[in-house]
């Protein structure tokens, strides 16, 4: 009970005593003048009041144990207060260091895993170097191994096997000395020790000898030819030791039942002339099989050799072999360099026009 309650009690008790002082000194001092029925009503009134005055002590008693029980409840609370914030605070504080030691926990295990990243980036560059120096190596001998033209071979100028699609397996001259690596020489001529005016069936399969002089074979250019872009180099010397080349970028030979027509030569590039550039689209002639388009004769019997002919030729690549400059048609000439003069050597390469395949 609040304090101002307590208060208007006390004063309504001490006015109830008051009142039954004053009347018990009347009761006593004028009995003459009250009669005894007045006397009679008040009594019970007098009777009521004290027990009204005693209730109110018990009542004051029991409010005053109350206020010291509700103290003691006050007192427990307020120390359960400060237990419960002293608590708090050595909960964050053990929190707080708690979360120090995490971060620093974290920030190492950071530092160990950006180095565990770097060795390891380390190692994975050495076995990717390592897997890049066997693959490499490995693709090369299983390039070479499946070799369909010089290519894999590099930098070779020996004899390697190749195998040509629709054909079959052949042994080549590869060359990388004259106009780089990965060319295939098709025909070389520069000693005169292999007779070049051959039939028809020689020129088809090839003849001579790989190591001096030879031609391929009119079969195998074909397939060779077909199966991807080839570009032709054509390389010439005379006998003063002058060079000079001819280079078309999309050399490809027909069938036998198209004659072994010069189906394309593509673009010319060179110092020598396009000598060959008058014969595209014409088919090949040997002595025993007439393909060109002069009436009067045959032009491989006329020239002495075997090649591509209209009405007349206009480069003689397989024509009789002279030890000196002569000035003949039956002779190696090159129209466009040096008319009709007999050259001392000549070669003609192939090699796949883009040079990554």
């Amino acid at each position: 009970m609040r304090a101002l309650d307590l208060c208007i009690l006390k004063l309504f008790l001490l006015t109830l005593l008051a009142a039954s002082y004053d009347f018990q000194e009347t009761d006593a001092n004028s009995t003459e003048t009250c009669s005894s029925a007045c006397l009679h009503e008040m009594k019970p009134l007098f009777k009521s009041t004290r027990e009204t005055s005693e209730q109110l002590k018990a009542y004051e008693t029991s409010m005053l144990e109350k206020e010291k029980k509700i103290g003691k409840i006050q007192k427990q609370l307020n120390a359960i207060q400060v237990q419960q914030s002293k608590t708090k605070d050595d909960l964050m504080k053990e929190f707080s260091k708690a979360q120090a030691e995490d971060k620093k926990s974290i920030e190492s295990m950071k530092a160990q895993l950006d180095a565990n990243t770097e060795t390891l980036k380390v190692i994975l560059n050495e076995i990717a170097s390592l897997n890049s120096s066997i693959s490499d190596s490995c693709y090369k001998e299983l390039a070479k191994d499946q070799a369909i033209n010089c290519m894999p071979f590099e930098d070779s100028c020996d004899v390697h096997d190749i195998f040509i699609s629709g054909y079959g397996n052949i042994s080549v001259r590869c060359n990388a000395d004259i106009a780089g690596s990965g060319w295939l020489v098709v025909q070389r001529r520069f000693s005169g020790k292999v007779d070049f005016y051959r039939n028809w069936t020689e020129y088809k399969q090839g003849f001579g000898d790989l190591n001096d002089e030879f031609f391929i074979g009119l079969e195998a250019l074909h397939h060779l030819t077909k199966s991807l872009p080839y570009e032709l180099y054509v390389m010439l010397v005379d006998f003063n030791d002058n060079v000079r080349h001819a280079r078309y970028d999309n050399f490809l030979i027909g069938s036998e039942q198209e004659k072994y027509m010069l189906k394309s030569l593509g673009t010319y590039t060179g110092n020598a002339g396009e000598s060959l550039s008058y014969n595209l689209h014409d088919s090949f002639t040997t002595y025993d099989r007439d393909n060109d388009r002069w009436p009067q004769g045959n032009c491989a019997v006329y020239y002495l050799s075997g090649w591509w002919y209209n009405l007349y030729g206009n480069s003689n690549l397989n024509g009789r072999y002279f030890n000196e400059r002569v000035n003949s048609e039956q002779g190696i000439w090159w129209y466009d360099w040096q008319g009709y003069y007999s050259l001392k050597a000549v070669q003609m390469m192939i090699r796949p026009k883009y040079t990554s395949i």
